[in-house]
């Protein structure tokens, strides 16, 4: 397989290994917890296709505004350890959840109030920014070319 590396070492199998990266991630897409969009764009969009620093500032702006959401779904609660009282602690764990899910969902959704708010605070001192660098930018342009002309006029 040209282009791939391959990784290894004594007493690790590294095919199961990556079988077993591949599961999980296929689970957790399945389950919603990643966006395959999001991946696919990042990865079409990689850091050799940015031009120069304000560019990166905003790709990392929107990467922070899309990961400022705290995912309030449901998940399934299950017990990895095999034992006689697994059952019982997977009841235990859904009647606590049960409880707490309405505190729980009440928090998370402050919290992304704050995430968003705390995003729309930074996108717009980044804008001012930006638009400030900007400014100061053709400033200086125009002084440079006035003092070019000053220059070739003394000479």
């Amino acid at each position: 397989m040209a282009g791939y590396v391959k990784i290894g070492a004594d007493g690790i199998d590294a095919a199961a290994l990556v079988e077993k990266i591949r599961r999980r991630a296929a689970e957790r897409v399945q389950n919603g917890e990643f966006d395959l969009n999001a991946v696919v764009r990042a990865e079409r969009y990689n850091l050799e296709t940015i031009k120069d620093n304000a560019d990166f500032f905003l790709r990392y702006i929107e990467g922070l505004r899309a990961l400022s959401e705290v995912r309030i779904n449901d998940y399934d609660i299950v017990e990895r350890r095999k034992s006689i009282v697994a059952p019982l602690l997977v009841r235990l764990k859904k009647g606590i959840w049960a409880l707490l899910r309405f505190y729980t969902y009440h928090l998370w959704s402050q919290q992304n109030k704050t995430n968003l708010l705390y995003h729309a605070a930074i996108s717009l001192v980044a804008e001012r920014d930006a638009e400030q660098l900007s400014k100061l930018q053709a400033r200086v342009d125009e002084l440079e070319k006035r003092l070019a002309a000053l220059e070739g006029a003394k000479r």
